[in-house]
């Protein structure tokens, strides 16, 4: 069983990319957030995990073991293979996705390419306590400060304006933002991260 391979990256491709350990190539299929902070400067090290399929053995890689931790309890979830895997990691970073299941937001999940209404309901139920399983990552990741600059320091201090302190209104920021995905309509983030305070005062 391969676990982790050490190399310097050859090529890349759509969510793969190939390694050179040693003089020899592996391919790897990568989630696209891990593709876009791979160097092909330094030595790189990817956790891997091994599907064995009739036809092809493959092998996908992984920047952290938290992420790959949460590949393999995604393809636990039944009608979720590797694939749909692949798709949400590629789609969100594992905080959203997190954020996601445990705030029940199917229509974030149903965004993804590949991921219908009935599969949403399956990773919502069936991964409906997966906060507890990676409450280290959650807890550091929701508490991570919004960049300097930019629409999204716009929209925290006009939280601030309404009365929320900087804690919350960069909590609330992230949220809005893990939700709706990049944007440049400030109001639709405020508008966002207002419903999700409400939502969690109601709770």
């Amino acid at each position: 069983m391969i676990g982790l391979l050490k190399g310097y990256v050859v090529s890349t491709a759509k969510n793969s990319l190939i390694l050179d350990v040693n003089g020899v190539g592996y391919s790897l299929l990568v989630p696209e957030f891990t593709l876009k902070e791979i160097s092909r400067e330094t030595q790189v090290t990817l956790y891997t995990y091994l599907q064995v399929r009739d036809d092809a053995l493959v092998l996908y890689g992984f920047s952290s073991l938290d992420e790959k931790a949460l590949f393999e309890r995604i393809i636990s979830v039944s009608g979720a293979g590797p694939k749909t895997a692949l798709a949400i990691l590629s789609a969100m970073r594992p905080v959203e996705f997190l954020r996601a299941v445990i705030e029940g937001n199917k229509p974030a999940l149903t965004k993804i390419p590949g991921i219908g209404k009935k599969t949403a309901d399956r990773l919502l139920l069936e991964l409906k306590d997966i906060g507890k399983e990676f409450d280290i990552a959650w807890e550091a990741e929701q508490s991570m400060p919004v960049p300097s600059g930019g629409i999204l320091q716009d929209a925290v201090e006009a939280l601030i304006s309404l009365g929320y302190n900087l804690g919350e209104a960069e909590q609330m920021v992230n949220q809005a933002h893990a939700m709706i995905g990049d944007t440049f309509d400030l109001q639709k983030i405020i508008k966002t991260a207002l419903s999700t305070k409400s939502v969690k005062s109601e709770v």
